[in-house]
This record gives structure tokens, C-alpha cells and sequence, in this order.
């Protein structure tokens, strides 16, 4: 049952979907030494979908696009990936109410102390507006991408698709 306990995810209360604190991560290799996914199922009754973070290798490190529910066995995945390809330098929230991405962030920017965060302008919460560091980002190490600049500019480019307003804020 030790193996178990690797999946678990104490925060699945602040976002109750399928399968609640037992989050098991599959990393996948989408290109060889450079690009992989970690999946974890999520739904709602049962009907349970995939949602995914993006690993990048890049020059300097590691990229942590998306992040997903940092449990012990995906920290592990991801701990693994940085003993090959250098440490996560940077960590990437890259929407503004993608609560599936969002609650993940505070326990990833834990794990990986070093990683500077970088979130996408127009961030909000509800039923509050909660300032981010209320929310559990590290306030001196995150930023917000393109009025703070942009992370990798030379290895990356970077396109808004947004904003798009939804009722409570934008998407």
C-alpha cells in the first residue's frame, strides 16, 4: 500500500472531481529527450478524462507546463526527468481560471523551490478575488507572462489566445 500512498493528493477538496485524492500519473514520452506528458484521470460521476502537463527540455533545465496534482509518484516522475535533463527551471500556469491546472500550482512551485513561476494576466478566483500569494503562489518568485516579460524568449515563442470573458473572468 506504500505505492498507493504515492498517488495521494491531499488538496482534491478544492476541486472534488473523480478520482478525489487518488491521482495516478502516467508519463508518456511525446519526443524523445526533449518533450513528455504527465496524465492524470479527473471527471465528474464517474466519467473520468484525461488532463495533462507538459514537460520541456530546454538548454538550461526543465520547462513544467500545465501543472496537474503534485502527488509523490508525479514529483518522482518529474524528479527522475531532472537527473537526465537538469533541473525545472520554470513553471507555466497558462490560464486564468483553468481551476483543473490551478490548484496544482502551489504544491509544484513547492516541490521545485528554484523554478520561477509564470502565470497568464487577467488571474482570478471565486467566490473571492484572492490576491495569487493568498492562493499559495510564492509571491517573489512568480511573475505574469508578457507584462512581465516572457520566460525562454530565446528558445520559445509565446501567443496569447485570450482573453476570453466568462461570467466571473476571463478564460
Amino acid at each position: 500500500m506504500a505505492n498507493e500512498k504515492s498517488h495521494h493528493w491531499p488538496w482534491w477538496p478544492l476541486l472534488p472531481l473523480y478520482p478525489y485524492g487518488n491521482r495516478h500519473t502516467i508519463r508518456r514520452e511525446l519526443l524523445p529527450g526533449q518533450l513528455w506528458a504527465l496524465e492524470q484521470l479527473q471527471g465528474v460521476f464517474y466519467v473520468a478524462v484525461p488532463i495533462r502537463m507538459l514537460v520541456l527540455k530546454l538548454q538550461e533545465g526543465l520547462l513544467l507546463y500545465a501543472p496537474v496534482a503534485a502527488t509523490a509518484a508525479c514529483i518522482a516522475l518529474i524528479k527522475q526527468l531532472e537527473q537526465e535533463h537538469g533541473p525545472v527551471r520554470t513553471i507555466v500556469h497558462p490560464s486564468s481560471s483553468g481551476l483543473e491546472h490551478k490548484v496544482g500550482v502551489p504544491a509544484m512551485a513547492r516541490a521545485f523551490p528554484e523554478a520561477q513561476l509564470w502565470v497568464t494576466p487577467g488571474q482570478w478566483s471565486f467566490p473571492l478575488p484572492l490576491p495569487l500569494p493568498w492562493l499559495g503562489f510564492p509571491e517573489s518568485r512568480t511573475k505574469v507572462l508578457f507584462k512581465d516579460g516572457l520566460p525562454h524568449q530565446d528558445q520559445l515563442t509565446w501567443l496569447s489566445l485570450g482573453p476570453v470573458p466568462l461570467g466571473p473572468g476571463p478564460f
